[in-house]
């Protein structure tokens, strides 16, 4: 028996689904200008502009015959599948067959890629699975520099449904292979508390990649917290892309559980060895303790304390006398108080260190008060206010070391202004300052400044500290020309001279409590740059580049460039790159695509 039905409109209706997998909705809808109905072989033939639509699916065809089989429902007669409802969608599967079987499986017969109607490459057969459920990741392809092209696939095992969305924690498992000869395997872990990867790649060598962190709060008041950032191998440096991760001298691992609240209180394990090391190299490995409390005495007087221990084990190696424990406690008391339009502020700060070696045992001790005063002026005008500061600023500090003692001065002054508005704060703030610093027996002349914006269009902050008579001086430099996100000019600029102690001393700029970090900014000599450009064609695509640069040693350090595409209805998502870098041979470029973003 055979019905047919010939309308002038769109046809709509339900195809009977399969029996309801519990928990999951199970939906099909079709539309065409001519419906034939089979009852007795349960088919559906649609013709004129038919569309058949599954989820975020949409199957399309001049023909198409629908049939409930033991899988789901099998769609038949060729055309394209689109991933949104977009009339003319970027990219498209073609096929000859589909089933589709609940809750959102698509299985595709010689499944063929087009992007903009043009076939890029065909698959006699393609399974589209829900994030959710267990699948197999898009294939890719990466040329990685003079190591040649890398290609390969994955799999992607969720731990977790949540409701059709992307899975909350799910394991990606993928397996890669270098045209020349040579593997990578990738373990992607993501869940909503962590994110763990570990890349194992051998080319000529070996490297073995980790990039872990995360905290877990059980439940109990403890949190449990990791973080480790490795590149281990002979290959350890150089199979990296990035230079910034390349450049990184040390790697590092870290595990421990601690309390939280106004007194905290952690235990831990850390392990540290060179970057590029292997794990039978000797390391630095130990276990730590911390506990740290601070708060508020009354309105303006605030209070921190420190204790901490470090014990540090140098690991493969066959002295057994080679073991190290750092001792350090610190704390600091400080206060502001007005008086009429003036502000003080006062603080007082002490720092004690041990070192207990086999050969020798340092001690350390730091303390000092320091004093700044300032006479804010405010302005207001109609849409914006304009503020004024003048003030000074002494710190004075005794130093004890293997049984030396020295005493340390910094004393300058000063101005800050600020234009902003009082909804969003400054959009432009100006600090000058100039004094002296160093040792009782020693001052220098020092200068500092700093200089930020924050805006829609600008962002910038730069500072700098200088001892002119000793030439030694230390600035960073970060701009930002256009929106964030955007079509935006991002440059940065960091460089240091000798290490001079005055510069040391004013690295506070301005603040009566010191730094209590051992290096400033940066612990060797030098001058890097660098800048990039992001041009926002239009509001789906973005593309750019840029580049580092050692200007005194006349070097390029590295260049890079980028294309990112995301379709408006978010149907398809493309990124590209294009990088290259000093110590890394060839250039490194990588296509990837996801249908489902």
């Amino acid at each position: 028996m055979a019905l047919t039905f010939a309308l002038s409109g769109v046809a709509a209706a339900e195809v009977p689904a399969p029996p309801p997998v519990r928990g999951r909705e199970f939906r099909v809808d079709f539309s065409a200008r001519h419906l034939d109905v089979d009852a007795e072989l349960g088919e559906l033939s649609l013709s004129g502009d038919a569309e058949v639509t599954v989820g975020r699916y949409r199957l399309g065809g001049d023909r198409i015959r629908l049939k409930r089989g033991p899988r789901g429902i099998a769609v038949e007669g060729g055309g394209d599948i689109a991933f949104c409802s977009c009339d003319k969608p970027p990219i498209t599967l073609g096929y000859s067959s589909v089933t589709i079987a609940p809750p959102s499986d698509v299985v595709i017969k010689h499944a063929v890629l087009r992007a903009g109607g043009v076939p890029l490459f065909w698959l006699p057969y393609l399974w589209l699975r829900s994030p959710d459920r267990v699948g197999l990741l898009f294939p890719s392809a990466e040329w990685r520099g003079d190591d040649g092209l890398l290609v390969g696939s994955g799999v992607h095992v969720p731990f977790e449904s949540n409701q059709g969305r992307p899975a909350a924690r799910a394991l990606d498992l993928g397996g890669f292979g270098y045209i020349k000869g040579g593997a990578r395997v990738d373990a992607r872990l993501l869940t909503p508390e962590s994110s763990t990867l570990v890349r194992w790649d051998y080319r000529d060598g070996t490297a073995l990649g980790l990039d872990a962190h995360g905290a877990v709060t059980g439940q109990t008041a403890a949190v449990w917290a990791y973080d480790v950032d490795s590149s281990l191998g002979a290959r350890g440096r150089t199979s990296l892309s990035s230079l910034e991760a390349a450049a990184r001298r040390y790697d590092h691992g870290r595990l421990g559980v601690g309390t939280t609240g106004s007194v905290m209180f952690a235990l831990g394990a850390e392990a540290n060895a060179p970057r590029g090391a292997w794990l039978t190299d000797p390391l630095s490995l130990g276990p730590f303790a911390l506990l740290s409390t601070g708060g508020a005495l009354g309105d303006s007087t605030s209070y921190a304390l420190d204790l901490g221990a470090v014990s540090a084990l140098r690991a493969g190696e066959r002295r057994t006398d080679n073991a190290e424990t750092r001792g350090l406690e610190r704390g600091s008391l400080q206060s502001a108080i007005s008086a009429g339009p003036a502000l003080a502020e006062l603080g007082a700060f002490e720092q004690g260190e041990l070192l207990s070696a086999p050969a020798q045992a340092v001690s350390k001790l730091r303390a000092g008060a320091g004093l700044a005063l300032s006479l804010p002026l405010l302005r207001r005008f109609e849409h914006v206010s304009h503020l004024i500061a003048p003030e000074v600023m002494g710190r004075v500090e005794r130093q004890y070391w293997d049984g030396a003692a020295e005493t340390h001065l910094i004393t300058t002054a000063g101005v800050t202004t600020a234009l902003g508005s009082g909804a969003r704060g400054a959009a432009a703030r100006l600090r000058l300052a100039a004094g002296w610093a160093g040792w009782k027996d020693d001052l220098q002349p020092v200068t500092t400044a700093t200089l930020s914006s924050d805006a829609r269009w600008l962002g910038l902050r730069v500072t700098g500290v200088a001892e002119p008579r000793g030439r030694a001086a230390e600035a960073t430099g970060r701009l930002r020309l256009g929106a964030r996100g955007g079509t935006a000019l991002t440059g940065y600029a960091e460089a240091r001279t000798t290490r001079a102690p005055a510069i040391a001393a004013a690295e506070a700029n301005g603040q009566v409590l010191p730094s209590f970090y051992e290096l400033g900014a940066y612990d060797r000599e030098g001058l890097t740059t660098g800048a990039e450009l992001a041009l926002g064609l239009t509001s789906a695509l973005l593309v750019g580049g840029g580049g580092d640069v050692d200007p005194v040693a006349k070097q390029l350090l590295a260049v890079r460039s980028f294309a990112r595409y995301r379709h408006a209805c978010g149907c398809v998502a493309v990124a590209a790159f294009a990088s290259e870098r000093q110590g890394r041979g060839g250039f490194d470029a990588g296509l990837s695509l996801d249908l489902m973003p």
